[in-house]
């Protein structure tokens, strides 16, 4: 999750039918619910807005809690990108998640029903 200036999105194709995200958090905020807070309104803000059909995202298979976010969210485990990510002078495995549009909008009721995220 970031706030980018305009035109720093990446689309991975023209019109975002594709976009990636991704997210970074301080140590000190880990387990505080600033991601569970911030990522609907992102993954909203890409379907809704942006119109995006599909978007990406990828953490490192080691990251527990981000990969626990991400499912939580309803995003699916597509496949592992295998010594894919640089890290401290090491090449990790990362996990490539994605969500699609029709995919998130039942999610999202589920997540809203459970109380997980608000309206």
């Amino acid at each position: 999750m970031a706030i980018t200036t305009r035109g720093n999105a990446r689309a991975l194709d023209p019109g975002f039918a594709t976009a990636e995200w991704g997210f970074a958090i301080c140590h000190e905020r880990w387990g505080s619910g600033v991601f569970a807070d911030a990522a609907p309104l992102i993954v909203d803000f890409a379907f809704e807005i942006l119109d995006a059909h599909r978007l990406e995202a990828r953490a490192a298979t080691a990251n527990g809690r981000g990969n626990g976010a991400l499912q939580k969210l309803g995003a699916l485990r597509e496949a592992v990108l295998r010594k894919s990510f640089l890290c401290r002078g090491e090449y990790l495995d990362q996990a490539l998640w994605t969500i699609v549009r029709d995919e998130w909008r039942r999610a999202r009721t589920t997540l809203i029903r459970s109380r997980r995220i608000t309206h």
